[in-house]
């Protein structure tokens, strides 16, 4: 076998240095990292209000504005509730106006005028609640972005704070985030 190693490297003389020209040239050098596209503006839509997931007006990849309705949830009656409530304040403001009126010329009780003005403030006040309550059957967009999943499906009931409902992503402020070995820290 070194006989035949030696006739082999006899007879083969190859060069183990190549001589090359120099040239200038720019020297770029690189470093790969991995890192995460992320943003601050990503959220979990959860509902205020616990009922019947009555329709979704929005899908996967729809850009949304801040604002908009996504989705309504059943509010059970509440807005029938609201009607009445809003009929009955206006017949106590009509009855609060004239003991005012009353009041105002002298004529009639304080207590009457007084007892009016509550009662009158107080179903405003429930007004006002119903309102809000009813308000809360509607999911909106807290910012503009692009819904990124639609969690829960139209027709399930939903629990207040409990159930996701979608997530929304805002792909306008993104960043990336990345760990960078210290050793190049001071080159970057």
């Amino acid at each position: 076998v070194n006989e035949k190693l030696a006739s082999f490297e006899e007879t083969n003389k190859y060069a183990l240095v190549e001589a090359s020209p120099v040239s200038n040239s720019s020297f770029k050098h690189y470093i790969k990292v991995q890192g995460n596209v992320t943003t601050d503006e990503n959220i979990l839509i959860y509902p205020e209000f616990t009922g019947l997931l009555e329709a979704i007006f929005v899908e996967e990849g729809d850009e949304v504005k801040k604002g908009q309705l996504l989705a309504r949830i059943d509010d059970a009656g509440m807005r029938n509730q609201l009607m009445e409530l809003k009929a009955q304040r206006d017949l106590i403001k009509t009855r609060f106006d004239r003991q005012k009126r009353l009041w105002e010329s002298n004529i009639g009780s304080e207590i009457q005028f007084l007892e009016a003005k509550t009662n009158f403030e107080q179903i405003d006040n429930s007004v006002k609640r119903m309102e809000q309550q009813l308000a809360k059957a509607e999911i909106k967009a807290p910012f503009a972005g692009v819904i990124d999943q639609v969690i829960t499906d139209q027709g399930q009931v939903v629990m207040q704070n409990q159930n996701p409902l979608f997530r929304i992503v805002n792909l306008r402020k993104m960043y990336v985030e990345a760990n960078v070995p210290e050793s190049y820290v001071g080159k970057i």
